[in-house]
């Protein structure tokens, strides 16, 4: 079996493939497969990498451990093209741990197109085992970011070194990755997740002209402790703000905030770009990116239509709730590409207006009606303004309710392992359970706030929409 302690190269990997189509194909036909969000073939599936639009086709990258749905072996990246975000194409695995400076996986990174090129940047992983007393936070682990430059992207170039364990400040420790870059007024800014070597999480910035050459610049972090390790950075312009987007490991548990192992949260950014110097301003708990049980490690680009998109990894490292899919060869998928917008002080996301193209006929419901739920794939739009309470069953025994100024996705028996999730809310103005045969995405108040979660309850109420107020429901069922 394939493992970090042995790299893998493309011969290795379609010599596996070959014996592997009875199972793909048990896979693909199995009825908890998902109909418009991207899962693997096989395997494991985490973060969305490379996210990148060439032409009039959209090329989505992503974590990939096809060799166990439990994730025990070596990480690859699999490519996935897209033109409407419906339907999708598996072009197959592209970068492989096939060299001495990403040996042990090649974790997650990101794309940028310039002058006709793509560059992609990427953490090649290499944890060493001539000893046997490592504990990879401090010893024994290299994390060199890679720089590949291709004009085809599927194939993506030479691996060199643009940024290695030489570069990084000496209170850092062995943990750094995740290269996302930023282009300002023709500098370039690779932002990187790290953990300094007295657990305190940061971000890393470095400053190039060329994309070849990186200078170490400063640092992003708060003045108190939050978090051992801030992965996976995207630090972004949006409707004229600076923003931060990253993952914080082992924040605690703050009432109804920060309920999961590991966060997804955002930071509003105050930038000196001569400094350059970037400082987090406000105070206060980081607001959550996504409040529900699996979503982690998003990653964010500007397509050709000036929409700023964010794809999440539907799932959350260290998790204990299960998936029944693992024993039958598959787990894990990303979230449904969101349009990001900032408005009044707050960080929006809403489903690309694509999805909406596998809406069929809408029924529309007032409070105490219902509607027969044919299947587990609908779109349902909740108007309630004003309403005090409202209670949907969007599966049987899962429910969103919304009473007391707080909204809860509560899973009853059919989380596996998932119980509730909530946030406060000064009020409720709508809310949009969009839903895939095994996911729930939810969004609230035009995407001021979203939960994600994945159920596998077969069953589809007969769904009734419950209201203290006015409140009424456009119910579309989903299908190609």
């Amino acid at each position: 079996m394939f493992n970090q302690k042995n790299k893998v190269t493309r011969a290795d990997y379609e010599q596996w493939r070959a014996g592997q189509d009875e199972t793909a194909g048990r896979i693909a036909s199995d009825p908890d497969r998902l109909l418009f969000h991207m899962e693997p073939e096989l395997g494991w599936l985490n973060d969305p990498n490379g996210l990148v639009q060439i032409g009039d086709t959209y090329h989505i990258y992503h974590q990939y451990d096809p060799f166990d749905a439990a994730h025990g072996g070596p990480v690859l990246w699999n490519h996935l093209t897209t033109k409407d975000f419906v339907t999708y194409e598996n072009r197959g695995p592209v970068l492989f741990p096939d060299s001495d400076l990403d040996s042990s996986g090649a974790y997650s990174g990101s794309a940028f197109v310039h002058d006709g090129k793509i560059h992609y940047f990427y953490t090649g992983n290499v944890k060493h085992f001539d000893r046997d007393d490592y504990d990879y936070v401090l010893t024994g682990r290299e994390q060199n970011q890679i720089h590949m430059v291709a004009e085809n992207p599927d194939e993506l170039g030479e691996k060199c070194i643009a940024v290695g364990p030489v570069d990084y400040p000496d209170d850092i420790g062995t943990h750094v990755r995740d290269p996302k870059i930023l282009e300002h007024d023709g500098i370039y800014y690779m932002v990187l997740g790290a953990r300094t070597k007295d657990d305190r999480g940061c971000v890393l910035v470095y400053t190039s002209r060329n994309l070849e050459d990186w200078s170490y610049a400063t640092r992003i972090e708060l003045g108190e402790k939050f978090g051992f390790m801030w992965e996976c950075p995207d630090l972004f312009e949006l409707d004229g703000e600076l923003i931060l987007v990253c993952c914080p490991q082992g924040v605690p548990a703050d009432g109804w905030r920060y309920r999961n192992p590991h966060q997804c949260v955002w930071f509003p950014i105050e930038a000196d770009w001569e400094a350059p110097s970037f400082k987090i301003v406000g105070q206060g708990m980081p607001p959550m990116v996504d409040a529900g049980f699996d979503f982690y490690a998003p990653q964010s680009f500007e397509d050709a239509a000036g929409r700023r998109l964010m794809i999440g990894w539907s799932g959350c490292p260290d998790a204990t709730a299960e998936s029944p899919t693992v024993t039958r060869g598959w787990q894990c998928a990303l979230t449904v590409p969101r349009v990001l917008n900032m408005r009044d002080g707050k960080l929006r996301q809403w489903p690309v207006r694509e999805i909406e193209q596998l809406r069929k006929e809408c029924v529309s419901v007032t409070a105490d009606e219902s509607v027969d739920c044919p299947g587990r794939l609908f779109d349902a739009v909740v108007s309630c303004q004003g309403a005090k309470s409202i209670e949907l069953e969007v599966r049987e025994g899962v429910v969103v309710r919304y009473a007391n100024g707080m909204l809860t996705l509560d899973m009853g028996e059919e989380g596996y392992g998932r119980d509730k999730r909530s946030v406060e809310l000064d009020e409720l103005c709508d809310l949009r359970v969009l839903s895939d045969t095994t996911m729930l995405e939810v969004f609230i108040n035009g995407g001021e706030v979203a939960l994600t979660s994945r159920t596998y309850s077969s069953a589809a109420p007969a769904m009734q929409l419950r209201a203290e107020g006015d409140a009424s429901m456009e119910f579309y069922r989903l299908a190609r």
